[in-house]
């Protein structure tokens, strides 16, 4: 369930920013690509409180959120040393439901995708 009282905001634009990409059908999609999404949202939208989100942001916010019943975490069986084996995440909460709560979210207002 969301629940934007117990998320950080970094949690709630990586989770907004993962279920436009499940919308257009860009899911499973790593951290790195997750990133640029939110690069781009957060350019574009007015009044933020950030700008951008590091690798770190983003990576700890999918740790956290792959925790909860909102994503899912899918960690491939080939982990090989030039990255290939990074996990990919895809929104594990009812598309629809889940855009209306986020859409609800005073602190999301200005964002578009």
């Amino acid at each position: 369930m969301y629940d934007p009282d117990s998320m950080t905001f970094t949690q709630r634009i990586t989770l907004y920013c993962l279920v436009g990409m499940a919308e257009d059908e860009r899911t499973p999609a790593d951290a790195a690509e997750i990133k640029s999404e939110a690069k781009r949202i957060l350019e574009a939208a007015d009044g933020q409180p950030v700008g951008s989100l590091s690798d770190a942001d983003v990576i700890r916010s999918l740790a956290g959120l792959a925790d909860t019943d909102l994503v899912d975490e899918q960690r491939p069986e080939d982990r090989s040393p030039v990255g290939k084996g990074r996990p990919q995440y895809d929104r594990d909460a009812e598309a629809a439901r889940l855009r209306n709560e986020l859409e609800t979210d005073e602190e999301l207002n200005n964002l578009s995708n």
